[in-house]
Protein backbone atom coordinates (compact mmCIF):
# COMPACT_ATOMS: atom_id res chain seq x y z
CA UNK A 1 0.00 0.00 0.00
CA UNK A 2 1.20 3.05 -0.97
CA UNK A 3 -0.34 6.76 0.00
CA UNK A 4 -4.08 7.29 1.29
CA UNK A 5 -2.75 8.47 5.04
CA UNK A 6 -4.24 11.48 5.92
CA UNK A 7 -3.13 14.64 7.91
CA UNK A 8 -5.35 13.23 10.93
CA UNK A 9 -3.29 10.36 11.00
CA UNK A 10 -0.02 11.50 10.75
CA UNK A 11 0.84 11.78 15.04
CA UNK A 12 2.39 8.19 16.29
CA UNK A 13 3.57 7.72 19.80
CA UNK A 14 7.38 7.06 21.27
CA UNK A 15 6.96 3.90 19.84
CA UNK A 16 8.86 2.66 16.83
CA UNK A 17 6.38 1.34 14.42
CA UNK A 18 3.28 4.00 15.11
CA UNK A 19 2.04 6.34 13.19
CA UNK A 20 0.61 3.48 10.52
CA UNK A 21 -3.50 4.00 10.05
CA UNK A 22 -5.27 0.86 11.68
CA UNK A 23 -1.82 -1.25 12.59
CA UNK A 24 -0.61 -1.29 16.21
CA UNK A 25 2.87 -2.36 17.96
CA UNK A 26 6.49 -2.51 17.44
CA UNK A 27 8.82 -2.35 14.20
CA UNK A 28 7.84 -1.77 10.57
CA UNK A 29 8.94 -4.54 8.89
CA UNK A 30 6.20 -5.66 5.47
CA UNK A 31 3.77 -2.54 6.60
CA UNK A 32 3.57 -0.85 3.14
CA UNK A 33 3.67 3.25 3.03
CA UNK A 34 0.38 4.63 4.11
CA UNK A 35 1.95 8.11 3.66
CA UNK A 36 4.41 6.99 0.63
CA UNK A 37 7.48 7.81 2.79
CA UNK A 38 9.61 4.84 3.99
CA UNK A 39 10.22 4.19 7.82
CA UNK A 40 13.59 5.57 9.63
CA UNK A 41 16.31 3.12 9.78
CA UNK A 42 17.86 2.40 12.44
CA UNK A 43 21.30 0.05 12.52
CA UNK A 44 20.88 -0.94 16.17
CA UNK A 45 18.91 -3.03 18.10
CA UNK A 46 19.28 -6.60 19.07
CA UNK A 47 17.35 -9.50 21.22
CA UNK A 48 14.05 -7.93 22.67
CA UNK A 49 15.60 -4.38 20.71
CA UNK A 50 15.76 -6.24 17.24
CA UNK A 51 12.56 -4.31 15.72
CA UNK A 52 14.78 -1.36 15.65
CA UNK A 53 16.79 -2.53 12.79
CA UNK A 54 15.04 -1.57 10.03
CA UNK A 55 17.94 -1.36 7.91
CA UNK A 56 17.66 -5.03 6.26
CA UNK A 57 14.49 -4.32 4.96
CA UNK A 58 14.57 -0.76 3.69
CA UNK A 59 18.49 0.19 3.07
CA UNK A 60 20.81 2.50 5.32
CA UNK A 61 20.18 5.93 6.25
CA UNK A 62 22.01 6.99 3.13
CA UNK A 63 20.12 4.62 0.41
CA UNK A 64 19.84 7.11 -2.36
CA UNK A 65 15.91 5.45 -3.56
CA UNK A 66 14.15 6.17 -0.12
CA UNK A 67 11.68 9.01 -1.27
CA UNK A 68 12.39 12.55 -0.39
CA UNK A 69 16.39 11.53 -0.41
CA UNK A 70 18.38 10.42 2.56
CA UNK A 71 17.84 10.80 5.66
CA UNK A 72 18.74 14.08 7.62
CA UNK A 73 18.61 15.56 10.67
CA UNK A 74 18.28 19.43 12.39
CA UNK A 75 18.44 20.33 15.47
CA UNK A 76 16.51 23.14 17.25
CA UNK A 77 17.77 25.13 20.71
CA UNK A 78 16.08 26.39 22.98
CA UNK A 79 16.76 30.34 23.98
CA UNK A 80 15.98 29.30 27.38
CA UNK A 81 18.15 29.73 30.21
CA UNK A 82 18.40 25.47 30.35
CA UNK A 83 19.42 25.61 26.35
CA UNK A 84 17.02 22.15 25.36
CA UNK A 85 18.09 20.64 22.00
CA UNK A 86 15.65 18.77 20.07
CA UNK A 87 16.37 17.20 16.75
CA UNK A 88 14.11 16.50 13.70
CA UNK A 89 14.96 13.12 11.92
CA UNK A 90 13.51 12.47 8.30
CA UNK A 91 14.12 12.08 4.72
CA UNK A 92 16.35 15.31 2.95
CA UNK A 93 12.76 16.97 1.76
CA UNK A 94 10.91 16.35 4.54
CA UNK A 95 13.29 17.98 6.87
CA UNK A 96 13.85 21.12 4.33
CA UNK A 97 10.46 21.74 4.89
CA UNK A 98 10.45 21.21 8.72
CA UNK A 99 12.90 23.75 9.00
CA UNK A 100 10.97 26.57 7.31
CA UNK A 101 8.11 26.17 9.35
CA UNK A 102 9.35 25.45 12.37
CA UNK A 103 11.07 28.86 12.66
CA UNK A 104 8.00 30.00 11.30
CA UNK A 105 6.32 28.78 14.17
CA UNK A 106 8.44 28.66 16.85
CA UNK A 107 11.58 31.37 16.55
CA UNK A 108 10.58 33.32 19.62
CA UNK A 109 11.84 29.90 21.63
CA UNK A 110 14.91 29.57 19.50
CA UNK A 111 18.46 30.75 19.22
CA UNK A 112 18.86 30.88 15.81
CA UNK A 113 17.36 31.42 12.41
CA UNK A 114 16.12 29.11 9.70
CA UNK A 115 19.48 30.03 7.41
CA UNK A 116 21.59 28.90 10.15
CA UNK A 117 19.88 25.77 10.06
CA UNK A 118 20.75 23.21 7.65
CA UNK A 119 19.81 19.33 6.89
CA UNK A 120 22.57 17.05 8.54
CA UNK A 121 23.24 13.83 6.95
CA UNK A 122 22.27 10.66 9.05
CA UNK A 123 24.57 7.51 9.42
CA UNK A 124 22.76 4.76 10.67
CA UNK A 125 25.79 2.97 11.77
CA UNK A 126 27.33 5.14 13.98
CA UNK A 127 26.36 7.35 17.16
CA UNK A 128 25.32 10.05 15.87
CA UNK A 129 22.14 12.14 17.38
CA UNK A 130 19.38 11.38 17.66
CA UNK A 131 19.76 7.72 18.65
CA UNK A 132 15.88 5.74 18.80
CA UNK A 133 16.06 5.94 22.63
CA UNK A 134 16.18 9.85 22.63
CA UNK A 135 13.13 9.70 20.04
CA UNK A 136 9.90 11.36 22.17
CA UNK A 137 7.53 11.31 19.00
CA UNK A 138 6.88 9.48 15.61
CA UNK A 139 4.98 10.24 13.18
CA UNK A 140 3.49 9.47 9.82
CA UNK A 141 3.99 5.58 9.89
CA UNK A 142 7.38 6.01 11.93
CA UNK A 143 9.01 8.15 9.00
CA UNK A 144 9.77 11.46 10.95
CA UNK A 145 10.64 11.43 14.59
CA UNK A 146 11.26 14.39 16.78
CA UNK A 147 13.97 13.56 19.71
CA UNK A 148 15.74 15.43 23.16
CA UNK A 149 19.12 15.29 23.53
CA UNK A 150 19.83 13.85 26.94
CA UNK A 151 16.67 11.74 26.95
CA UNK A 152 17.55 7.97 27.25
CA UNK A 153 14.51 5.71 27.06
CA UNK A 154 15.90 2.43 27.34
CA UNK A 155 12.03 0.98 27.54
CA UNK A 156 12.55 0.53 24.17
CA UNK A 157 15.28 -2.10 24.56
CA UNK A 158 12.98 -3.99 26.91
CA UNK A 159 10.07 -6.36 26.45
CA UNK A 160 7.14 -4.89 24.98
CA UNK A 161 5.00 -2.98 26.78
CA UNK A 162 7.62 -1.79 29.31
CA UNK A 163 6.89 1.89 30.26
CA UNK A 164 8.54 4.91 28.53
CA UNK A 165 10.88 6.68 30.41
CA UNK A 166 9.20 9.85 31.46
CA UNK A 167 10.82 12.48 30.23
CA UNK A 168 13.54 15.08 32.36
CA UNK A 169 11.74 17.98 34.39
CA UNK A 170 12.80 21.06 33.45
CA UNK A 171 13.21 21.19 29.85
CA UNK A 172 11.48 23.70 27.21
CA UNK A 173 7.99 22.58 27.23
CA UNK A 174 6.73 25.42 25.66
CA UNK A 175 9.04 24.58 22.58
CA UNK A 176 8.28 20.98 22.45
CA UNK A 177 4.89 21.59 21.85
CA UNK A 178 5.18 23.61 19.40
CA UNK A 179 7.36 21.32 17.58
CA UNK A 180 5.19 18.53 18.61
CA UNK A 181 1.92 20.49 16.63
CA UNK A 182 4.23 22.25 13.31
CA UNK A 183 5.51 18.68 12.95
CA UNK A 184 2.29 17.06 12.55
CA UNK A 185 0.92 20.23 10.57
CA UNK A 186 3.13 20.59 8.18
CA UNK A 187 4.73 17.55 7.38
CA UNK A 188 4.61 16.60 3.98
CA UNK A 189 1.86 14.34 2.83
CA UNK A 190 1.75 12.33 -0.72
CA UNK A 191 -0.96 10.35 -2.56
CA UNK A 192 -4.54 10.40 -1.01
CA UNK A 193 -3.14 11.79 1.70
CA UNK A 194 -4.97 15.03 2.59
CA UNK A 195 -3.72 18.75 1.96
CA UNK A 196 -0.19 19.83 3.88
CA UNK A 197 -2.17 22.49 6.01
CA UNK A 198 -5.32 20.64 6.72
CA UNK A 199 -6.41 20.94 10.49
CA UNK A 200 -5.00 18.31 12.65
CA UNK A 201 -6.40 16.94 16.42
CA UNK A 202 -5.30 19.38 18.80
CA UNK A 203 -5.55 17.45 21.33
CA UNK A 204 -1.67 15.67 20.51
CA UNK A 205 0.54 17.69 22.27
CA UNK A 206 2.73 16.05 24.52
CA UNK A 207 2.87 18.32 27.56
CA UNK A 208 -0.04 16.70 29.34
CA UNK A 209 2.12 13.01 28.70
CA UNK A 210 4.94 14.63 30.16
CA UNK A 211 2.98 16.38 33.06
CA UNK A 212 1.51 12.83 34.43
CA UNK A 213 5.03 11.32 33.70
CA UNK A 214 6.48 13.53 35.86
CA UNK A 215 3.56 13.66 38.41
CA UNK A 216 3.47 9.80 38.99
CA UNK A 217 7.66 9.70 39.11
CA UNK A 218 7.71 11.67 41.54
CA UNK A 219 5.62 9.31 44.03
CA UNK A 220 7.22 6.21 42.90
Amino acid sequence: MEGGGTRAQVFGTQTFGSGYPGISGRGVANRGFPFYFWPLSFGVGTGTGAYLRSDTEYGHADNTSRPGGVMTSASFQSNSTNGTVFRVLADTTTTQYLITDIFANCSGSLVSSAGATMPIAYNDNATDLPQPEQIVQYYRASSVALSLDGYNNIAIFLADGAPDIPLPSGIDTTLLDCLNQTIGLATPLIGGATSQWAAIPNNMGLLSLMLLGWFLAAFV
